[in-house]
């Protein structure tokens, strides 16, 4: 496992990690939960013990990337403003073009839970989740080759021409 990367639970047991010992690691948290089943992200030792993500943006590009089979994806509406400096107020949405599937997680619903709990786990879990937004909205196109993106370290963002054909397309607020 390397760290500030983001794993599945298939690649874990194909490194010969037994399920048990995923479920001690898990438990432990020195796997980090993803907003994905079966999906973890291996935190440095810093960020473990401070319980935060240093690159979430990165972090969850490559859980979504896991999540969806393939790197055919990239951020848009709120999310590319936000990337790009167009906008500097949070939305806590996070904006998925991808051409498998249309979708809401609703994370904050998830957080609640987790900060209504008493254990120690579910504490800190209620303070990582926050750091991959509120809520991921995925959006399914025909054709994700067409868009118009710019490729940083941190993933596939549109460009600000396609940010507005994107928003009309979906109805999303700007």
């Amino acid at each position: 496992m390397l760290p500030k990367q983001a794993v599945s639970f298939r690649q874990l047991r194909m490194e010969g990690l037994s399920n048990r010992q995923i479920s001690s690691l898990c438990a432990a948290l020195k796997l980090f939960p993803t907003p994905f089943k079966g999906i973890y992200y291996v935190p440095l030792e810093e960020e473990r013990r401070g319980a935060f993500i240093e690159r979430p943006m990165k972090a969850l590009s490559q859980a979504v990337a896991l999540f969806l089979g393939s790197g055919g994806f990239y951020f848009s509406c709120r999310t590319a403003e936000e990337a790009l400096g167009m906008s500097w107020q949070p939305s806590g949405n996070v904006h998925i073009v991808n051409g498998r599937l249309s979708r809401r997680i609703h994370l904050g619903e998830r957080i609640i839970r987790n900060e209504a709990k008493s254990s120690w786990r579910a504490k800190k879990i209620a303070r990582l989740l926050p750091f991959y937004g509120t809520e991921l909205v995925f959006h399914k196109v025909s054709d994700i080759a067409s868009a118009k993106t710019k490729q940083t370290p941190y993933g596939r963002f549109a460009l600000p021409s396609q940010i507005k054909k994107d928003v009309r397309r979906f109805g999303e607020k700007p």
